[in-house]
């Protein structure tokens, strides 16, 4: 029994003839009543009661025709899916974000979301080694990280780097000189530090930066979460020092500092594994990020 047996027999049904459904399938009658019959030989049932000027649909008949029915519809409603999905207006975009890039990835989904509005997106978050897991055991497809030593496996759409910056609580007041922070400054205050993560050097470079200001930092909280470092700023229990992409709400519970001294700059990617084929919704967010990423960098100029 196969999907064309199937469908030349809810045919014959909803004729009630068998050459009317020859007609309608564009077929001569003779094969058609064979198909018939060879699906009642397969299936060892009558299917049709047949007589001189009307025929019967049997218990078994009746049973195979509303199957026939759920299959033929839910075959139709695959070959749709999977149209609207070939042609980009519908399917699900799996992604993953780091809490340093999830700003930046809102601003490119408000984007996508209004070229694509009947594309599903489902997010994952975590930190860089877990979305690379992620892509790994193709949980997500692409994901949105601060660039890793290790992704060397993985193709990179590279962004605009970022300097990092001060974050100190508003309720502190002006603390800091709006002309730029040095490490000196910082050390008179608690500093709430973004925990050191393997693939990144922040965490070394930020000690060595004030070792060499003959200084030392008065750490006294690390979390490897940027959004728990944001919120323990924002609720004035010390200061920290995060990437610029990293702005999280509720901006306004927070002062921003430019930060002397300190070159060093994060470069948030997007990657997916090489060689591996992704979905179209994917491909096309890859296509749309790398598009505003070019128009931002040359307006920039």
């Amino acid at each position: 029994m196969d999907i064309k047996q199937l469908h030349y027999f809810k045919e014959i049904v909803d004729q009630e003839s068998i050459s009317k459904a020859a007609l309608i399938l564009h077929i001569a009658q003779p094969p058609l009543s064979q198909q018939l019959k060879r699906l009642e030989t397969e299936l060892g049932t009558t299917l049709i009661h047949r007589y001189r000027q009307k025929w019967e649909l049997t218990e078994t008949g009746h049973i195979l025709y509303q199957y026939a029915k759920r299959l033929l519809r839910s075959m139709e409603d695959v070959k749709k899916e999977i149209e609207e999905i070939e042609s980009g207006s519908a399917g699900t975009l799996r992604i993953g974000v780091s809490s340093a890039c999830l700003n930046l990835l809102v601003d490119y989904i408000s984007i996508y979301r209004k070229q694509f509005p009947d594309i599903k997106i489902s997010i994952e978050k975590g930190s860089s080694e877990e979305l690379l897991k992620k892509l790994d055991h193709k949980e997500i497809e692409v994901a949105l990280l601060l660039r890793l030593e290790n992704s060397a496996h993985c193709d990179v759409l590279e962004l605009k780097q970022q300097e990092y910056v001060v974050v100190s609580p508003r309720s502190w007041g002006n603390v800091f000189s709006s002309e730029g922070v040095t490490f000196q400054d910082l050390a008179k205050h608690p500093f709430i530090m973004l925990a050191a993560m393997e693939g990144h050097s922040y965490y070394e470079k930020i000690l060595k930066t004030f070792e060499e200001a003959h200084t030392t930092p008065n750490i006294v909280m690390e979390s490897k979460d940027l959004t728990t470092v944001i919120a323990m700023v924002s609720k004035g229990l010390g200061f920290s020092i995060i990437p610029r992409v990293a702005y999280a709400v509720p901006m306004d519970q927070l002062k921003i500092y430019e930060l002397k001294q300190f070159d060093f700059r994060v470069e948030p990617v997007m990657v997916k594994t090489k060689n591996e084929q992704v979905s179209k919704a994917t491909s096309q967010f890859w296509e749309l990020v790398d598009s505003v990423h070019i128009n931002i960098r040359h307006d920039s100029r």
